[in-house]
């Protein structure tokens, strides 16, 4: 049967052309996907997003090439062979062919479609694609989640959560970051916090569910010392985490239980916070305002006011980047280095800490500056200990690749931290005795309100009692701690 003249034209054969090898390429990769177990992120991005726009290019280009040329057939009034309409007649087996063999393209290629659109989705929502794709930007990131208590969850759960709506406000966010990552315009590091990030209402407390209640945790930590008599110092305390429907107490219980708390930070990375205000139950407000607020005396803008949520002292639960000394206390604590190195978590630290430009380079460096130490200031440990002083060097390598990234600029100091106190003001930006209320009232400093020290000292010489114990700097200061910031002294790097 002889086609309608306005199907053979030029833009037709190209768009044919385009149809059928991306087709045929479409059908090899996804074929190529099913078979093997475990493909690579570039196969699936190629086979499920890149590839199948180009199939609905050239279907489009033929079927506007027919168009036009009939209309351009139908303009000039030539005669088209075959009719200008498309018709079709059971009675002429070469049509009936033709019609089947259509049918069959089209269902195959809407089959394809619709697996290829669901695979789409699915692998645009996986922790694969949001990690590994761009692997220089997000490797920071996917690191540290990898290592995060959330390791098991994906990140669209916390990022994105449930509804179409906020799915394609992150499409629509993540094509501003395609562009770019294509102009490597990105941040470096990535900017945080993320300031249109979903509540924690709406993805955090799906799962951590905040009417439950909770009483006290043990929080047990060994602290290796740089220097002095003592080698390591053992400090335990209850953790009153609180919080429920229906007993109003400990950390949680201000937070959404007890009372909604609203603040205006003054820098982008919230770490100055001027102005709070709480409601209780009964919806009386009470505001505090730090010595040297602008908004003493008036009312702060309201597209200034956050609403306080989990992730306002959760900040960092899957992307926590660990400063060196807990890096090295960690190491040392659960024997993934031996402890009894002599002098070793002060380099270590020291290592650490150093800037360097690329992380090969780094690790490279480290591994050496661990073994190059005990070669020159421990010469006879070394000689006796060889094996043992590079497995650390070696050891240490890898903990700085799974926290520090160069390329990215990314580490400990360049996102803070706010659960504690100890590196980052923390806690201290509204607990500090001077965001007061109007009456005088103060929004507490009190260590007690959040945990209660019932063990500490030299191990085997600690002290003990589960009503609490007064605490005691590990390296003795006075009472200089009383007066001052954990972060005034403690960087948690070698300054």
């Amino acid at each position: 049967m002889k086609l309608p003249n306005f199907i053979y034209n030029r833009i037709s054969f190209v768009g044919a052309a385009i149809a059928f090898f991306f087709i045929v390429a479409e059908i090899c990769l996804f074929t190529l996907d099913l078979v093997v177990a475990k493909s690579s992120a570039y196969l699936e991005i190629f086979t499920y997003i890149l590839l199948p726009p180009f199939i609905f290019v050239g279907l489009f280009l033929m079927f506007f090439g027919a168009w036009r040329a009939r209309k351009r057939f139908r303009d000039n009034k030539f005669d088209v062979v075959g009719s200008s309409k498309f018709s079709f007649d059971f009675s002429q087996m070469g049509q009936v062919r033709i019609a089947a063999a259509t049918i069959a393209v089209f269902t195959v290629f809407l089959i394809l479609t619709i697996i290829g659109t669901y695979k789409s989705f699915h692998y645009t929502e996986s922790v694969e694609f949001c990690g590994t794709l761009c692997h220089s930007v997000m490797k920071p990131e996917h690191t540290a989640y990898l290592n995060s208590p959330h390791a098991k969850v994906t990140c669209v759960e916390c990022h994105i959560g449930s509804g179409v709506d906020w799915y394609v406000k992150s499409k629509l966010s993540g094509l501003r970051q395609v562009f770019k990552t294509i102009g490597n315009s990105y941040d470096r590091p990535v900017a945080t916090p993320i300031h249109n990030l979903r509540p924690a209402t709406e993805t955090c407390k799906q799962c951590h569910w905040p009417g439950k209640f909770f009483g006290s945790f043990d929080f047990k930590r060994e602290y290796f010392l740089k220097s002095g008599e003592n080698k390591s110092w053992i400090i335990r305390m209850m953790m009153k985490v609180g919080g429920s429907d229906k007993f109003n107490n400990g950390v949680h219980a201000h937070m959404n239980i007890d009372q909604d708390v609203y603040y205006v930070a003054d820098d982008k990375r919230r770490n100055v916070i001027s102005w709070v205000k709480s409601v209780d139950r009964k919806g009386q407000a009470t505001i505090y305002t730090s010595p040297d607020s602008k908004y003493k005396e008036k009312a702060p803008p309201a597209e200034l006011i956050r609403h306080m949520d989990c992730i306002d002292c959760h900040n960092r639960p899957s992307h926590n980047y660990l400063p060196p000394y807990k890096i090295v206390n960690n190491a040392l604590q659960y024997g993934a280095i031996d402890r009894e190195l002599p002098g070793f978590k002060a380099k270590a630290v020291e290592l650490l800490s150093a800037k360097y430009e690329k992380a090969p380079a780094a690790q490279a460096a480290i591994q050496a500056g661990v073994v190059e130490y005990y070669r020159k200031d421990h010469a006879a440990y070394f000689a006796a200990n060889q094996k043992k002083v590079e497995a650390a060097g070696a050891k240490l390598a890898a903990l700085y690749g799974e926290n520090m990234f160069p390329e990215m600029k990314t580490r400990w100091d360049t996102h803070d931290d706010h659960i504690g106190h100890f590196l980052s003001h923390g806690c201290f930006r509204c607990h500090d005795d001077q965001h007061k209320a109007p009456t005088g009232k103060a929004i507490t400093r009190d260590c007690n309100s959040c945990h209660t020290v019932v063990e500490q000292g030299v191990p085997g010489k600690t002290k003990k009692n589960l009503d609490g114990v007064p605490f005691e700097h590990p390296v003795d200061i006075g009472d200089a701690w009383k007066e001052m910031s954990c972060s005034d002294c403690h960087t948690g790097g070698n300054d």
